[in-house]
């Protein structure tokens, strides 16, 4: 399967690699691939360092909660790889962003009169949102003709922020909001 930790991804662990690791390891720990995509994230934002996914996997392991063991205590984590392709590097970014609800998604019918649309993203502007993307649909949408479905893509700060736009959304649009947010795990 396709991983972010392609090179952790093999068959087969070589005679050596083995025979060297053999009793040196005390506990391993599977981490997924939204686990890795965050430490890549957490690691470009706050050390400014890029890591290739596999290099990445240990610092996923203890962000992912599940090493509390070792809160308090002197950790040391090997950062290896920089071998990420650009391309790779920037959809990981931005679906991290995703996954840490920096990067949002939602669907609203606005008017499609001249302040349907105004009206929105002053809304989203004022709850300090920023949007990335928009697609206007009118040709499928079931309304009137007067109606527009916007599906949009906003940046927020963190996922209260976004929780606060989402609040906001609903407030103004009721039942015809639906907002996408991944489930949160605090990895910070």
């Amino acid at each position: 399967m396709p991983t972010l930790a392609d090179g952790l991804a093999v068959p087969l662990i070589g005679f050596n690699a083995f025979a060297t690791a053999l009793g040196k390891i005390d506990e391993s720990i599977v981490v997924d691939e939204k686990t890795i995509g965050l430490a890549i994230l957490r690691l470009v934002e706050m050390e400014k360092i890029v890591v290739e996914g596999a290099g990445a996997c240990g610092v996923g392991a203890l962000l992912s909660g599940r090493l509390d063991k070792y809160k308090g205590k002197k950790v040391v984590v090997v950062l290896s790889g920089g071998n990420i392709d650009t391309t790779q590097l920037g959809r990981v970014m931005e679906r991290g962003m995703a996954w840490d609800n920096r990067l949002v998604r939602f669907k609203v019918s606005v008017s499609d009169r001249p302040w349907g649309i105004a009206e929105l993203t002053e809304l989203v502007a004022k709850e300090g949102g920023s949007i990335k993307d928009i697609f206007l649909e009118r040709s499928w949408t079931r309304s009137d003709v007067f109606t527009v479905r916007t599906k949009v893509v906003a940046e927020t700060r963190d996922s209260k922020h976004a929780r606060r736009l989402e609040q906001a959304l609903r407030l103004r649009y009721a039942d015809d909001c639906i907002f996408h947010l991944f489930p949160t795990v605090d990895m910070h």
